[in-house]
């Protein structure tokens, strides 16, 4: 957190001081989580493993979105390598793998304190049935109906952040940008997908990017590429979808900000303590959540941040997105860890809703995840390459979808009654 700040601010002090307070911020999800067990330890031992593992899941939904969230370190997300445990985030999305984490592991607590069997007997009976479940589910999925077969390019130019932005180093991007599209030409591609903000200017109001797009868009039907819209002196970061004879034919305004990047909690306050503290280009969130309906199939798009939120993905299956794609910039975060925690996080919003999911990353990991949760293609952080490779359409509905986080209030439900029951009736009595 602190270099991601200290770049976007170039100030050390409002960097450290912020990120500290930041720091102190999440540690208060896990105060409330453990203050809470040791009022309630002295009751009945399941429902305390139940209550233990549900206020760990709903602390996460609440940190996935209170003041727009930063929620990339969720539990469930460690379990991403383990393709049969995590299918049935098509059912309770990843606040469920998280919740059956802390489950598992508790069980496993009182086996060691207790040393009585029957906890660690249960443990294996949950993991049992999730691989059974997974593995049922993988084979199911793999036989979904596919309406369309789609060639897809996909971009990665790694352009460093210090670049990106500067008018000198305009002609300099699009060059490179250029030399990397030539290894798509006569290949017959139905998209070819960019990364966020790879335009260094706005696509209307400057030349260079202008001959740009009208130089490069022969070489697919389609071209989905980043930059910033400008709109009545505001400034939206959008996606582009550009037809083959180089016009703009729709667009995509991103809909939910990053925290400290693009939006700053109580940004009035902080940034009379820190005049570096304002957001860039005074950016603007989209209201209305929107898909790409054209030709044979229909696109659901999150940029950068916005695979965080799952209901965003599910949003857009259920306005008709048949494939979902990501594009992200990532070169904020130079050399440390986030692009492959960025990566990961694809991976739970392809079961969740069963859709192929495109990745195409500035300078972080682009690929192409199946709706089973396998990673077909996966690049390598801060590499410049572009690929080929073949994605189906599907319009399959999960449980997830339609019932969207249920399982959270689900949670909270019990929460609430496991507490008023003991407020009532006192401390429920051991078994």
């Amino acid at each position: 957190m602190f270099i991601f700040l200290f770049i976007n601010t170039k100030s050390t002090k409002a960097a450290l001081i912020v990120a500290i307070l930041f720091w102190l911020y999440q540690t208060i999800y896990f105060v409330v989580w453990s203050t809470s067990l040791s009022v309630v330890k002295k009751s009945n031992t399941v429902l305390i493993i139940l209550f233990t593992s549900s206020l760990w899941a709903v602390l996460e939904y609440i940190k996935n979105y209170f003041l727009s969230g930063f929620p990339i370190n969720l539990l469930g997300y460690s379990q991403s390598c383990f393709t049969q445990i995590i299918q049935i985030a098509d059912i309770c999305g990843v606040y469920g793998i998280s919740f059956i984490i802390v489950l598992i592991n508790v069980f496993l607590f009182y086996w060691l304190y207790m040393r009585d069997r029957k906890y660690l007997i249960t443990v294996f009976i949950i993991i049992s049935l999730l691989l059974i479940y997974g593995f049922v589910r993988i084979n199911q999925i793999s036989k979904i109906n596919n309406k369309e077969e789609i060639k897809i390019g996909v971009v990665q130019p790694n352009i460093e952040q210090k670049y990106k932005f500067k008018r000198r180093y305009i002609k300099p991007i699009l060059y490179k940008l250029k030399q990397i599209e030539t290894k798509f030409e006569n290949k017959n591609l139905d998209i070819i997908l960019y990364p966020e903000t790879v335009l260094p200017k706005h696509i209307t109001n400057n030349k260079n990017v202008n001959d740009f797009i009208n130089k490069i868009s022969y070489l697919a039907e389609y071209t989905l590429i980043g930059g910033m819209d400008v709109e009545n002196y505001k400034v939206y970061n959008s996606m582009f979808l550009v037809s083959k004879n180089g016009d703009v034919v729709d667009k995509y305004r991103k809909k939910h900000l990053i925290i400290f990047g693009e939006y700053i909690p109580f940004e009035g306050l902080i940034s009379k303590m820190f005049s570096k503290f304002i957001t860039d280009n005074n950016l603007i969130k989209e209201i209305e959540l929107k898909v790409f309906e054209f030709d044979k199939y229909t696109l659901g798009i999150n940029i950068c941040s916005e695979n965080y939120y799952p209901y965003l993905s599910r949003e857009l299956v259920l306005k008709g997105a048949t494939l979902l794609t990501t594009h992200s910039n990532d070169a904020w975060c130079d050399g440390l860890s986030y692009p492959y925690q960025h990566f990961v996080l694809n991976i739970f919003r392809a079961i969740e809703n069963r859709k192929y999911l495109i990745i195409s990353a500035n300078t972080g990991i682009s690929g192409v995840i199946a709706p089973t949760g396998k990673a077909i293609r996966q690049t390598k952080n801060q590499e410049q390459i572009c690929f080929e490779e073949t994605v189906y359409t599907n319009d399959y509905i999960t449980i997830y979808d339609k019932i969207c986080d249920l399982f959270v209030y689900l949670c909270i439900a019990y929460i609430g009654i496991f507490l008023l029951c003991s407020f009532l009736f006192g401390k429920i009595k051991n078994r």
